[in-house]
């Protein structure tokens, strides 16, 4: 039993490694791409959006291998207790730390394919929706214009021209 899921974890491992060298060939061929989109108006946030998938990606390996090495500690641990018993008593038999050691292999198994989402915790490669942001950012300048022209004063030309600075900021 343990021989299989020593086999499964370290295909696990080795999974997650491939799939991760998959996207980041995919996402170096698509960068040149996304840089000249950039450039345009409405597409400034592609770039962000695939930097942070870049980084985020490329993060899997140093987040896979600190799990690892973790896991690996606490089998050590678990192996060193094993031959302690050998030594002890001659010969090995199936006892509670033998079932510790197959759980924690399941939990390796698992564990490596939540990889990718601890790395989305220390990067967010979700990005923004550019016209959501453009939105967001022409409202914040009417209602400061909006603020700043009652704060000083409404007069009936001043209303005329809080009318006009309002369709000029969406026109832009």
């Amino acid at each position: 039993m343990s021989e299989v899921l020593q086999l499964v974890y370290e295909a696990a491992a080795l999974c997650i490694n491939t799939i991760r060298t998959f996207y980041l060939i995919v996402l170096a061929i698509l960068g040149p791409l996304v840089f000249g989109l950039s450039v345009f108006d409405g597409f400034q946030h592609v770039l962000n959006t695939w930097l942070a998938k870049y980084l985020n990606v490329f993060l899997w390996l140093p987040v896979a291998n600190i799990f690892g090495s973790i896991i690996g500690k606490v089998q050590e641990n678990m192996l060193k207790l094993d031959i302690n018993q050998v030594q002890s008593a001659g010969d090995t038999f199936f006892n509670s730390t033998d079932t510790a050691y197959l759980i924690f292999l399941l939990i390796g198994i698992v564990g490596y394919f939540t990889v990718p989402a601890v790395a989305g915790y220390i990067i967010n490669p979700g990005g923004g929706n550019g016209l959501l942001n453009k939105v967001t950012s022409l409202s914040v300048m009417s209602l400061t214009n909006v603020s700043q022209t009652a704060s000083s004063g409404m007069k009936d030309d001043s209303t005329q021209q809080l009318y006009k600075n309002i369709s000029d900021k969406f026109k832009s």
